[in-house]
């Protein structure tokens, strides 16, 4: 984002960009936040997400010349969220990379489905729960405590901050839509297999009502959008970077 408009202090709680972010977020924390999550609003809130960062990018840009957020005041909380956007980029690599993961799980069970092997289709399906239920699990064990409230603290820190528990919680629901798409495990080997052998016309059709085609699409746009949303994050982080250097 190119950087226009460059003041001599930190936007306040009225300014435009800030009043843009924290409308943004708070239609991603009732999205995220919802007992019915889909596909399409899992994307939404990826690409919504990115919007944020986008915006509070903005923000960095108007004061990268400025000593606004390295004064003491603010310093010790820059350097803190410094050193969670380290956490949340790793958290977000390895969330991606466990996507990868699942989409060629997924993909191997389309290939056991049009050859017919049935031990194979077990194994996959198998296999895809425990990389959806260790990727769920990690994300809940890399998620840091939620940053207290902070007065006096700059909007701008706290917008990071807000964002940042967004993408944690987001991260959740996306291991969590995917682990519900899988049904439980004794159903779907016995059932879902069992059904794919035995009715050939039926073959590769159903799990837990999602084509198994259409699931890899989603895993596969889930793993864009999460790519989309890390290079938000590097380009904040050196935004961020930047004003403190200054």
């Amino acid at each position: 984002m190119a950087c226009h408009t460059r003041s001599n202090s930190l936007p306040s709680r009225s300014h435009s960009y800030v009043l843009k972010a924290e409308e943004e977020l708070n239609q991603l924390r009732a999205r995220v936040a919802s007992p019915c999550l889909t596909y399409e609003i899992l994307l939404d809130a990826l690409k919504a997400v990115g919007q944020v960062y986008e915006s509070i990018n903005g923000l960095f840009c108007m004061s990268s010349n400025t000593s606004g957020l390295s004064r003491s005041e603010h310093r010790r909380w820059v350097d803190q969220e410094l050193e969670e956007s380290i956490k949340m980029l790793d958290m977000c690599s390895t969330s991606r990379d466990s996507l990868d993961q699942i989409k060629c799980c997924v993909q191997d069970f389309e290939s056991a489905i049009r050859r017919g092997e049935n031990m194979t289709m077990k194994s996959r399906v198998s296999a895809y729960i425990q990389l959806v239920k260790k990727a769920n699990k990690d994300v809940k064990k890399n998620i840091s405590m939620k940053s207290k409230s902070m007065a006096g603290t700059s909007p701008v820190v706290l917008l990071l901050s807000e964002a940042r528990d967004i993408v944690a919680s987001l991260l959740q629901s996306v291991f969590s839509f995917l682990l519900k798409q899988s049904m439980s495990e004794k159903n779907v080997k016995w059932s879902l297999i069992s059904s794919l052998v035995l009715k050939k016309a039926s073959a590769g059709k159903y799990m837990q009502g999602e084509d198994i085609s259409s699931l890899r699409d989603n895993v596969e746009g889930l793993e864009n959008g999460l790519e989309s949303l890390f290079k938000h994050l590097i380009q904040c982080r050196v935004s961020l970077l930047n004003i403190v250097s200054v």
